[in-house]
């Protein structure tokens, strides 16, 4: 089981500001995997490039450079059959963002994909779904996700 959320506000700086720097290599990695696609000529080739760089970078840092490599290979197979679609995961958004980015631009495609992520938070959290401790929603929690629907319809407008 996973660790309590429950840190005080100093132990919650750290993570939000790795976080904030992945949100903002999120919103890099959508353009230029569109210019990938323009120069390939394919979405489907564009993405498995992406995916195939970064798979590049993650089995340098397995290998013990970055953290250690934990368990390894044994730990697999105490892995439940669900633990192994993160990458599949990721398919939907990489594709998603080279077929969407050109059509209706970075600010768009990124806030889109943050409602559905924070709608999919909000569930996982709430159902305490995936092993993760239960997050009770709160009034608070959701006006939050209907003000990030709010903004995903404003920033549509040019």
């Amino acid at each position: 089981m996973l660790r309590s959320v429950n840190l005080d506000y100093s132990m919650r700086i750290l993570p939000v500001l790795i976080m904030a720097l992945g949100g903002a290599c999120v919103s890099l990695q959508g353009p230029i995997n569109a210019r990938l696609r323009t120069a390939v000529g394919s979405p489907v080739m564009s993405a498995a490039i992406s995916f195939l760089s970064g798979g590049l970078i993650l089995c340098f840092m397995a290998t013990g450079a970055f953290g250690g490599t934990g368990t390894g290979w044994k730990g697999l197979q105490t892995a439940p059959s669900w633990a192994y679609l993160g990458g599949a995961m990721g398919i939907t958004f990489v594709l998603g963002s080279v077929f969407s980015l050109p059509q209706v631009g970075s600010v768009v495609v990124i806030c889109a994909a943050i409602c559905g992520q924070m709608i999919a938070s909000i569930l996982i959290d709430t159902f305490g779904w995936f092993e993760l401790p239960v997050v009770p929603l709160s009034s608070w929690r959701l006006s939050g996700i209907l003000l990030l629907l709010v903004g995903v319809a404003l920033v549509q407008k040019k």
